[in-house]
């Protein structure tokens, strides 16, 4: 089966092929080679990335992040959209031929790779660099959190994480400690300032050394 896997940033392109604003994709396929299939059956079949998005949005009620196009084991073209819907990742395969939804699941995260090039990280795995292994921000470390009671507090005084001097919300996920956005919470105000963190209810996903956050409710 050959695959070739195109990642969703947060930039908006317009895709030209059919003068629609979607996500930016970035391509990670292991070979030019295996990137021609694929092109191949793209456009014997007049296909598209946007009228794949088009029909997994439409079905899934929701707003594509990730499309990975493949060949199958009979060499036709298959996709699979991931949408985000509410706090729902949503796996919708479409037909390659006819951009038709085939099926639709619910899964719990979407799926990342270690080889992806994500907001201009071009080499992963240099040392000392945005994506390398360990340092926080690699694409290969994000992932989604749905509904999950995790431990929260303060960066400055709870978790003393560098370079936060102020009390601002963060959350322990994994045992590292993210800075959170969205929350529409003042950590002091919180009670949050203390030495031991305290509970909340949390829906998200990770970018680099932040949380970005969907939901945060905090546990009494």
């Amino acid at each position: 089966m050959t695959r070739l896997k195109m990642i969703a940033c947060s930039l908006p392109v317009l895709v030209v092929a059919g003068l629609i604003a979607y996500p930016v994709f970035a391509g990670s396929g292991k070979s030019a080679a295996d990137g021609k299939k694929i092109v191949a059956q793209f456009d014997q079949n007049k296909m598209t990335l946007a009228k794949a998005v088009t029909a997994a949005e439409q079905y899934s009620k929701g707003r594509a992040i990730t499309v990975i196009s493949e060949l199958n084991d009979s060499d036709k073209l298959a996709l699979e959209v991931y949408c985000l819907a509410g706090d729902k990742i949503l796996k919708v395969d479409v037909d390659g031929t006819a951009a038709s939804v085939i099926d639709m699941k619910e899964v719990k995260e979407f799926p990342i790779t270690e080889e992806v090039q994500v907001r201009g990280q071009v080499n992963p795995t240099a040392p000392g660099t945005p994506g390398t292994p360990g340092s926080g921000n690699n694409p290969a470390s994000a992932k989604m959190i749905t509904n999950q009671t995790l431990e929260v507090g303060c960066g400055n005084c709870t978790y003393h994480i560098a370079g936060v001097e102020d009390c601002k919300v963060a959350v322990k996920i994994d045992g590292k400690s993210y800075l959170v956005e969205g929350a529409n919470v003042d950590a002091h105000k919180a009670g949050l300032c203390s030495k031991t963190g305290t509970q909340a209810l949390v829906s998200g996903r990770i970018e680099g050394d932040k949380f970005i956050a969907t939901k945060f409710e905090l546990k009494s």
